[in-house]
């Protein structure tokens, strides 16, 4: 049993590993760093259930700020808008800085 469990464990770990390396790579796309900060994350409270539109309002190849707007993954799946400030790392991998929240009004 103790045998069963250093394997499982060691699987486990080889798998999350494998899965950050390989979403951080896929990362070096722009669109995918957005989609991918904004809907996954078990305690995220921006995630949007899907996407709507990304729209680059500015951009330097390092820096960007980013409009995104899709539907609430909570009740009562209203619209929401979000700037957001965006970075490259030294890497080559985008990293969301900072999440500013837009209000929407109904018309």
């Amino acid at each position: 049993m103790k045998k069963f469990m250093i394997i499982f464990i060691s699987i486990l770990l080889a798998v999350t590993i494998v899965e950050k390396v390989y979403v951080s790579y896929k990362c070096r796309d722009i669109n995918y760093a957005v989609k991918n900060y904004f809907t996954t994350g078990i305690f995220n409270k921006y995630k949007l259930c899907n996407m709507g539109d990304i729209n680059m309002y500015f951009s330097n190849g390092t820096v960007a700020f980013i409009k995104v707007s899709g539907m609430s993954t909570k009740m009562p799946y209203e619209k929401l808008k979000y700037t957001v400030f965006i970075q490259k790392n030294t890497r080559g991998v985008w990293k969301i800085k900072k999440v500013y929240p837009t209000q929407i009004t109904l018309k």
